[in-house]
């Protein structure tokens, strides 16, 4: 093993075969974040209307970009310092990737929480952020459930009981964090279902989004009724639209996002419209 160490020392690669090498290398190390991101961080479409691809895009700079290129450029088989120029290149690629690891984590996905009549997508850092915030306040926050394989816990903040709503609007203007990311309200959904069910979109409503023919065609596609599912609003950090959701296992089947369709159909019903007093 040593005489071969020694071999390669002092027949060091090419500079195609050592960029070859490190392509590999960051390819292997790149699978591995995105297995993790598909899998825990940003299961689903989550990964593209939450942040993962945004996320990927970052770290696959730095990986497979950033990292092969500085060894193609300075790598030369013989050169003087060739080590030092090499164990630097591992250096900055290594404090990159961390970042990128680190930026992509806190951003991941861990709760789906309804609120505000829809779904809405809270980040590790808003929940931390969040958190901070009720502390300052002497208030408690609760541990979120834990996500695990391709599941984000599904969250509801209850709306205000009668004759609390001034109190909530108070709050919020005292600087309370908004009811997605109330942690200390959390109850878990499945168990209040009932509670959502108010605020599930029929076909009326579905016509004011300008979003009834594309629900229907994916409900087509999927094999689905408007009678096995319900349909709720969301809000993603990337798009906006519309989750089909089932009763009864309580999951949610599908996002569909209909950002481009509310912003042509503008006129027929605003964004701002769908959150007024009925």
């Amino acid at each position: 093993m040593h005489n071969t160490a020694n071999s390669w020392l002092s027949s060091p690669p090419s500079r195609g075969a050592a960029f070859a090498i490190h392509m590999a290398l960051s390819l292997l190390i790149f699978s591995s974040l995105v297995f993790m991101m598909v899998l825990y961080w940003f299961p689903g479409k989550l990964f593209f209307i939450d942040g993962g691809w945004q996320g990927l895009k970052l770290v696959a700079m730095v990986d497979l970009v950033l990292g092969p290129a500085l060894t193609l450029l300075l790598y030369k088989p013989g050169k003087p310092k060739l080590v030092m120029d090499m164990s630097l290149i591992a250096v900055i690629q290594i404090a990159a990737l961390g970042y990128g690891f680190y930026t992509t984590h806190q951003q991941r996905t861990v709760a789906l929480v309804f609120a505000e009549r829809g779904f809405n997508t809270v980040s590790a850092k808003d929940n931390l952020d969040a958190n901070v915030m009720l502390r300052a306040l002497d208030i408690d926050p609760q541990p979120l459930p834990a996500t695990s394989l391709l599941n984000v816990p599904l969250l509801l903040t209850p709306a205000p009981g009668p004759g609390k709503y001034s109190e909530y609007l108070t709050e919020i203007f005292n600087g309370y964090p908004g009811p997605q990311r109330r942690s200390d309200q959390y109850v878990n959904l499945a168990d209040n279902h009932n509670a959502i069910q108010d605020d599930a979109l029929d076909i009326a409503k579905l016509d004011k989004l300008g979003a009834t023919s594309l629900v229907t065609s994916v409900l087509r596609d999927k094999n689905l009724s408007l009678d096995a599912i319900e349909l709720y609003k969301f809000k993603a950090r990337y798009a906006d639209g519309v989750v089909i959701f089932d009763p009864v296992e309580k999951r949610i089947i599908d996002f569909i996002s209909t950002e481009g369709i509310t912003k042509k159909g503008a006129k027929e019903a605003p964004v701002v419209a769908e959150n007024s007093d009925e």
